[in-house]
């Protein structure tokens, strides 16, 4: 029986792409590259909001609690329990929103520090950020609540935290003209916390939010809708970050941040996330 003999079949090697399709391979991926890093930008930023703002109100619910049941004067003023020494020491002290992690650094030092604090900064340890820090006695690097560093004699690292807000823009180029600084905790609806009015602790926690991926606008027919511009008001309080001229989303000098876009030096995105809190005071007479 004679075997059967197949005849081998010619194969053409298949054709090098063309200069064309390869250039058009890049155009396309280009495109989709941009499309995917706006749609990974905006989730990120839209999660990390949402983070900031869980947190912020978790946290203020917690800390009207934990006004409310600190045994206090029946007539002292919310203001007056912010200088309570017993006050300070066990719920919140304005004077413990930063961290020196280049004295304190991660891991047991660190952990120590916010065992220490009182229960509502221990609270504030999600929301806060990292920053390196230029002050008059040289560069550090901090832990802190978001918003401006300003000098605090009483604190422990010689800093506090206030939150700009702000209160006028530029029509033209939407730089700010005018920003108020306020407290990370203030009371709502002042008067209330004493007993002989309503004995409410009606407590708000100013957060900045303010994003690294994604610029500032103008409302749209206000300057056809062009980015907001970053600059620099006077002040007395320290710079966060490099400084005035560096860039980032929580530097210069109120921490409002800059962003480089279209070849301008603009604001990031920003929100102030105000957490409020009502709780009822326990007094016992």
């Amino acid at each position: 029986m004679n075997p059967t003999i197949h005849a081998p079949v010619s194969r053409r090697a298949p054709a090098a792409p063309s200069r064309r399709r390869r250039g058009g391979v890049l155009v396309e991926f280009a495109l989709l590259a941009l499309a995917l890093y706006l749609v990974l930008a905006g989730m990120l930023s839209l999660g990390r909001w949402m983070a900031v703002s869980q947190a912020a109100q978790d946290t203020a619910r917690f800390a009207a609690r934990e006004f409310a049941l600190f045994p206090l004067p029946a007539e002292i003023t919310f203001d007056g329990a912010l200088t309570d020494a017993g006050f300070r020491s066990a719920v919140y002290d304005p004077d413990q929103l930063v961290v020196d992690i280049a004295v304190n650094p991660p891991g047991p030092a660190l952990e120590a520090v916010f065992d220490a604090m009182p229960v509502v900064n221990r609270a504030l340890r999600p929301l806060m950020i990292t920053s390196n820090v230029s002050t008059p006695g040289g560069s550090r690097r901090l832990l802190h609540m978001p918003g401006a560093l300003v000098d605090s004699p009483t604190s422990p690292t010689g800093l506090s935290v206030l939150v700009p807000r702000i209160l006028a823009r530029d029509a033209n180029t939407g730089a700010e003209s005018l920003v108020e600084l306020a407290p990370v905790v203030e009371e709502v609806g002042p008067g209330t916390f004493p007993i002989s009015g309503s004995g409410i602790v009606g407590l708000r926690l100013n957060v900045p939010f303010q994003s690294a991926t994604f610029t500032a606008y103008l409302p749209p027919g206000l300057s056809s809708g062009r980015p907001i511009e970053a600059t620099e008001l006077g002040g007395t309080n320290e710079i966060i970050g490099p400084g005035p001229e560096g860039a980032g989303p929580y530097s210069g000098t109120f921490g409002l941040g800059r962003l480089e876009a279209f070849g301008l030096r603009a604001r990031p995105f920003r929100r102030l996330v105000a957490a409020q809190a009502l709780f009822r005071r326990e007094i016992v007479l």
